[in-house]
């Protein structure tokens, strides 16, 4: 190579800092490692220099910026030594280093110093180099699982250790680890109303976009400058429905923190993988909720259902809400011209499959429509004639269908927790057989208590499912008390809609007709919201009484008991 082209090449001083090597303090910082590159470099009489910086990069990524622009220009001819502080700098992947200090850099005719390494590849090869690589790739490994532990660590105490608040929060000024409700808030709030109501999460967003609320993204663009380069920052106000999909779907916003749901695949592929459920980290009332947890609950069925973009079948309020009895397919609903019903609905299982699967369930709008404009009815006048002596009644029904089910979790529970006392007293006999008086084998050890750890964890699963049941039963007095409170202004209405369908009704199960004393009869099972399925006290379904006397209608319908009135 001729003395003009080494003059014109260049001498590159490659610096390297990652988050975990500040806290190494000032030593491996990018100014002291300036400094030291260039007093090495004058000292030795590299001329031509030029530096490449590369901060907050990890060592095991290669992709680094500056990194990338120095091997193009070792690929074309225009390097003639890199220099870097030590090993690490260049990397802490033993492999991959290793590949560019034996096989790259030669073949770019690149000469590589290591100062503190003691490596110069115009010396020859350094025996400990490989050796140092290894030292330094450990290194990289040993503060991934601190950092790891540390993030699980935060996340068991309910510390949210985001880059960036959920939409609708942002961080506490005193504690970055805690959320506030932020200026968002009553747009999220807004969102799970519409959603209540029926609306699509196309039509929300198509809202929201309307009137020009600026996207999640959008806002970490202007608040942060995150998202600069993304091209879904250039429409600001562009919602798309996948987004309300998502905000809808969060548990943040329940006041938990669902953390650790992902992870790289390792400390050296930084692409991200979903975690299984089971290894998912939850801790409740960690912040201020901004919905409760019925309405999540009824969400979720709502968007869960596919609705088209689109306003056809406007006639269908009750998307989502009937349910076939037999098959617990959703049913569909259709409209015919010439006909006096105005539309039907029918098993949708039915209808695809034809009667080898399950019945028609026939059902029209018109009879859908009566049924549940009287029943409702009924229940808002009930709760306006004495709201205490209704969520009473309330309970009292919901005690007689739950009583029988309560007293045998509560009796399945106790012979769990037994059971598991009983299996931690035999392994303490078999380890101190096996231990300390020598009376089983080891081999015989293991397998017992196999045995004996796998029934405790089957065990520890069902008392935990059981006592979830049993908590339950005491959230119907609240239950109760929202639902008489929702319900009791509409006794006016005269005719129903969307909006206050999908406020009351959690689901509809439609049965298939059937004769009963030569009449054609067909049930139909209302679950409303908090309280779900309302029977009188013998299991029928209340009457709605047309009695003009409040104290008459609450007896009739057996709320008020005789002596009570």
């Amino acid at each position: 190579m001729s003395r003009l082209k080494q003059q014109i090449r260049i001498t590159a001083l490659y610096c390297r800092l990652s988050r975990d090597d500040e806290y190494s303090g000032d030593s491996a910082s990018i100014q002291t490692q300036k400094t030291m590159l260039s007093q090495y470099a004058k000292e030795h009489g590299f001329a031509n220099c030029e530096f490449f910086v590369d901060d907050g990069y990890s060592g095991t990524n290669y992709e680094r910026p500056d990194f990338k622009r120095l091997m193009k220009l070792a690929e074309d001819g225009k390097v003639a030594a890199i220099i870097v502080k030590d090993l690490s700098r260049l990397g802490r992947d033993y492999l991959k280093t290793g590949y560019y200090t034996e096989v790259i850099f030669p073949e770019y005719d690149v000469r590589f110093i290591a100062i503190n390494d003691d490596v110069d590849t115009s010396k020859g090869s350094n025996e400990f180099a490989p050796f140092k690589n290894i030292i330094n790739e450990w290194y990289a490994k040993d503060c991934s699982k601190k950092v790891k532990s540390a993030f699980r660590t935060k996340a068991l105490n309910g510390e949210y250790t985001g880059g960036y608040p959920a939409f609708g929060y942002r961080k506490d000024p005193d504690d970055r680890h805690h959320l506030i409700p932020s200026e968002h808030a009553p747009i999220v709030k807004r969102m799970f109303r519409m959603a209540l109501e029926g609306v699509s999460c196309y039509h929300i967003a198509k809202t929201l976009e309307a009137e020009q609320v600026p996207t999640p993204r959008a806002f970490l663009c202007d608040k942060y400058g995150k998202y600069v380069a993304n091209a879904q920052v250039k429409h600001p106000y562009a919602w798309a429905k996948s987004t309300v999909y998502q905000i809808l779907s969060n548990p943040i916003y329940l006041g938990k923190l669902v953390s650790c749901r992902y992870q790289t695949r390792s400390f050296k592929d930084k692409r991200i993988v979903p975690r299984p459920e089971e290894d998912w980290i939850t801790v409740d009332n960690t912040h201020e909720a901004l919905v409760d947890e019925a309405t999540f609950n009824t969400v979720q069925a709502r968007i869960s259902v596919k609705q088209r973009p689109t306003w056809e079948n406007s006639d269908n309020m009750y998307r989502g809400l009937l349910i076939c009895n037999d098959c617990r397919t959703r049913m569909v609903y259709s409209r015919r011209t010439g006909r006096k019903s105005k539309g039907h609905f029918c098993c949708n299982t039915h209808r695809r499959y034809g009667g080898k699967e399950c019945s028609n369930h026939y059902i029209t709008l018109e009879q859908i429509n009566e049924i549940l404009l009287g029943d409702i009815h009924r229940h808002a006048t009930l709760a306006a004639a004495d709201k205490d002596l209704y969520v009473a009644h309330l309970m009292r029904l919901s005690e007689q269908e739950w009583d029988g089910e309560k007293s045998s979790f509560q009796k399945e529970a106790e012979n769990c927790k037994r059971r598991l006392s009983e299996i931690d007293t035999l392994i303490q006999r078999l380890y101190e057989d096996n231990v300390l008086y020598h009376k089983i084998s080891d081999e015989r050890y293991a397998s017992l208590s196999a045995v004996y750890e796998a029934e405790a964890a089957t065990l520890k699963s069902r008392y935990s499912e059981l006592q979830n049941l049993l908590s339950g039963y005491s959230k119907q007095t609240r239950n109760a008390k929202e639902f008489a409170e929702l319900v009791e202004h509409y006794t006016d209405i005269t005719e129903l809609t969307e909006t206050l369908l999908h406020t009351l009704i959690d689901k509809i199960i439609v049965h298939e007709k059937e004769v009963i004393n030569g009449e054609i009869v067909m049930k139909v099972d209302i679950y409303y919201r908090f309280i779900g399925k309302v029977g009188d006290e013998n299991g029928e379904e209340i009457r709605a009484p047309k009695m003009r006397r409040n104290t008459k209608l609450l007896m009739e319908a057996g709320v008020l008991t005789e002596h009570e009135a």
